[in-house]
């Protein structure tokens, strides 16, 4: 006998098959991207000081950089080192010379605003060194590398120190100034030029300190290291070259590029070379017209860490690089000289105005820093520029009186992202 539904009941309600569930696709974040997808990101960052701040934001971004040192070389060729200023050096007053003088930093204009916060967040007055009552208050700059500071304490009547100071990490390191034994065994009367600084970004808590000795006709290099806190005094070596028997054959200089040192003789026929990994020197004879005493020149790197020699001769710029001749022999070849007259519109041009001259202050990271002079009025104020060897074009710094030597300064690596250095050091490396 079949059920027969009431008609007072209402239908039974259809039961409604359920579909296979498909699992959702979980969300994608910017902590889920790989290591090699977030290096890619860093590597469309616009300086420096912008990655600096991205990478330290969380330790898992700091370590994909310090884990990579393919990436560093291809940041570094893609964003060359941050310019942030110039240090000068404030030379003590002619009718008191006794006065101590010290350096001080001049900014360039920046829009970045990450390049800002660094220099605003650095000790460019240099307290950390100020704040030594043992130490006399005179120093001297010497170098300016990556940015790293070598100066020298004292005077001639005291005993002498030397500094290396990272205003940006405020770190410094003192040491004993380059021994005496350096000037032994010498023909006659010994002197001592000024010492430079060899650093690298993939090695940030360790330098070297050169410094040269010479005598009436030979060379002898002693060499200062951060790991072992000593001086290694090498043999001195016959100045290739034979210059003239005089006291002081050879300039002070701060010229290096990737590893070689450069001295220029005083009477610019020659500039002697050390290769700091051999400790060999060498020398050669210079182009005819960088003989010229109204050339001025200096010894740097291209963009891509290629050795160049950028000389100015009136408001002409050339640049040099080594090349191999007909004959075989590796030697300083012109590349490309133009003409900066082209480029001197507006408020260039006004710089042109009473001053007859440019001069090379330095070549860094693929930029040449020139300085106007005036032969007429040695104390008029100079301008400084700067002009980027890839396309030759000229930016305007400022405006300063060029009473002595100008280093500038660019932003280096941080110990924390090449290395597990200070607070971002962890037991287990990460």
């Amino acid at each position: 006998m079949t059920h027969e539904r009431s008609p007072a009941q209402p239908p039974p309600r259809k039961r409604r098959k359920r579909k296979k569930s498909r699992s959702s696709p979980a969300a994608t974040t910017i902590h889920s991207l790989t290591d090699d997808l977030l290096l890619q990101i860093f590597l469309r960052l616009p300086s420096l000081a912008t990655l600096v701040r991205a990478a330290l934001a969380c330790r898992p971004w700091r370590r994909a950089v310090v884990s990579s040192p393919d990436f560093r070389r291809r940041f570094r060729e893609l964003h060359p080192s941050p310019f942030l200023g110039l240090f000068f050096q404030t030379p003590s007053p002619v009718e008191d010379p006794a006065l101590p003088a010290f350096p001080y930093f001049v900014p360039a204009r920046r829009h970045d605003r990450d390049l800002l916060a660094a220099v605003r967040g650095g000790d460019f007055f240099l307290t950390y060194i100020q704040g030594h009552p043992e130490k006399a208050l005179s120093w001297e700059i010497l170098d300016c590398r990556s940015g790293y500071v070598l100066l020298r304490n004292g005077d001639q009547l005291s005993s002498k120190a030397m500094a290396v100071v990272n205003p940006l990490a405020r770190r410094h390191w003192f040491f004993d100034d380059s021994p005496w034994e350096v000037c032994e065994g010498s023909r006659g009367t010994a002197f001592g030029l000024n010492a430079c600084l060899l650093y690298s970004d993939e090695t940030p808590t360790s330098f070297r300190v050169v410094a040269l000795a010479i005598d009436e006709s030979r060379v002898r290099a002693a060499v200062f290291s951060s790991d072992t806190r000593e001086w290694e005094i090498h043999p001195w070596v016959d100045a290739p070259g034979r210059p003239r028997r005089s006291k002081m054959w050879l300039r002070n200089s701060k010229m290096q590029s990737n590893g070689f040192l450069y001295w220029l003789y005083n009477n610019h026929k020659y500039m002697i070379t050390l290769n700091t990994e051999t400790m060999w020197f060498s020398a050669e004879e210079l182009p005819r017209f960088l003989k010229n005493h109204c050339c001025s020149f200096d010894v740097g790197e291209t963009k891509s860490c290629e050795p160049c020699l950028v000389y100015a001769i009136d408001f002409t710029v050339g640049v040099m690089l080594r090349r191999t001749d007909s004959d075989g022999i590796e030697k300083w070849m012109l590349d490309r000289a133009t003409p900066l007259d082209t480029q001197l519109d507006g408020v260039l041009r006004e710089m042109k105005a009473g001053y007859d001259e440019l001069l090379v202050v330095a070549v860094r990271d693929g930029f040449a820093y020139l300085a106007t002079a005036s032969k007429v009025d040695p104390h008029k104020q100079s301008w400084f520029l700067s002009l980027c060897l890839e396309t030759m074009k000229l930016e305007n710094l400022f405006q300063k009186e060029y009473d002595s030597g100008a280093h500038p300064y660019a932003m280096a690596w941080p110990p924390p992202l090449v290395g597990n250095y200070g607070i971002f050091a962890l037991e287990d490396g990460t």
